[in-house]
């Protein structure tokens, strides 16, 4: 059962974010539909997400760098 699963967690994987995709795409919809300033605060997330990745790269490259013997 282990195995099976393991074999087929991509699948799952796939489908399960598919559908969270598909849910939080018709979210915004909603809310941008409904509530017009949203978008400017969900444009604010995303910058902000988008930030966080660039930092966590960067330090995530410095803490792969060599350390210098002196």
């Amino acid at each position: 059962m282990v195995k099976f699963m393991h074999r087929n967690m991509a699948l799952l994987l796939a489908t399960v974010m598919t559908a969270l995709a598909i849910t939080v795409y018709n979210m915004i919809s909603l809310l941008v539909r409904h509530h017009h300033t949203a978008l400017h605060d969900i444009r604010h997330a995303v910058f902000v997400i988008v930030l966080f990745g660039i930092f966590y790269g960067v330090v995530r490259y410095i803490q792969a760098l060599p350390e210098d013997a002196d």
